[in-house]
């Protein structure tokens, strides 16, 4: 299974919701898809726990 770490994230989340923002008004169904992956982007995002995270500015894995 792959894997992101929480930087990699929110990269792909404001790549996707600056490039729906261009497409929105010349293709509103295309808009919609980007709705629909930025919802399970958001989803997987707050899916991402780090139980045993002490120090996530350098140590942890998916902060990192």
């Amino acid at each position: 299974m792959m894997q992101f770490r929480e930087g990699d994230i929110k990269r792909i989340i404001h790549a996707c919701e600056y490039y729906r923002s261009i497409i929105r008004s010349q293709d509103g169904d295309l808009a919609k898809k980007y709705d629909r992956v930025l919802d399970h982007l958001h989803d997987y995002q707050s899916e991402m726990e780090c139980p045993d995270c002490w120090d996530p500015e350098s140590s942890c894995e998916v902060h990192a």
